[in-house]
């Protein structure tokens, strides 16, 4: 197997692409049924006797909202490690399979794109909908689904730089023969 990216061959990529293809599959899965679970009704404080919803939810306080993740109410700091880290191999896995499929001559390289990031913000939407609405939260997602991108970005640069650098540079003096003239 090769170990420079742009020389791979097809048999490492096909290979990598079935291992990115798994691990998009499991995060997301795991992103919409998070550890413990969602709460599966709106959860009110028991010191306040609401058990039955009331007509007037304002002497109400709402614990636990339907739908949002069980494990955020029982350790915000496991919650929010594993939204982090779901949250970056998600984000990592489609950079790597972007990375691998737009090779130059790729085909449907346009569809490819829209493809892998409308995929990055149905995840965001999706984990959006089971996670509490708060801005801790909402800063830990966007920094991971975005760290493997941005990192990308200047690796990206300096490799087309290299490239364009060595295709520049002549390979030496030009060599004459003799008698051509």
């Amino acid at each position: 197997m090769a170990t420079d990216p742009l020389n791979i061959t097809s048999d490492a990529r096909n290979t990598l692409l079935v291992v990115t293809a798994l691990i998009v599959a499991v995060t997301f899965q795991a992103a919409l049924n998070p550890p413990g679970g969602v709460w599966q009704d709106d959860k009110y404080d028991p010191e306040q006797n609401c058990t039955v919803v009331p007509a007037n939810l304002n002497n109400c306080t709402r614990v636990a909202q339907a739908g949002t993740s069980v494990l955020h109410l029982r350790s915000v700091v496991r919650y929010e490690t594993f939204i982090f880290v779901n949250t970056l191999a998600f984000s990592a896995t489609t950079s790597t399979i972007l990375f691998l499929l737009l090779g130059s001559g790729t085909p449907f390289r346009t569809e490819t794109i829209i493809s892998i990031y409308c995929m990055n913000f149905a995840y965001a939407a999706s984990v959006g909908a089971v996670q509490p609405q708060t801005p801790t939260t909402w800063a830990i997602l966007l920094s991971a689904l975005l760290s493997p991108y941005i990192f990308r970005f200047p690796s990206l640069i300096i490799e087309r730089r290299r490239v364009a650098r060595e295709q520049d540079v002549p390979q030496g003096p030009p060599v004459f023969q003799r008698g051509a003239c």
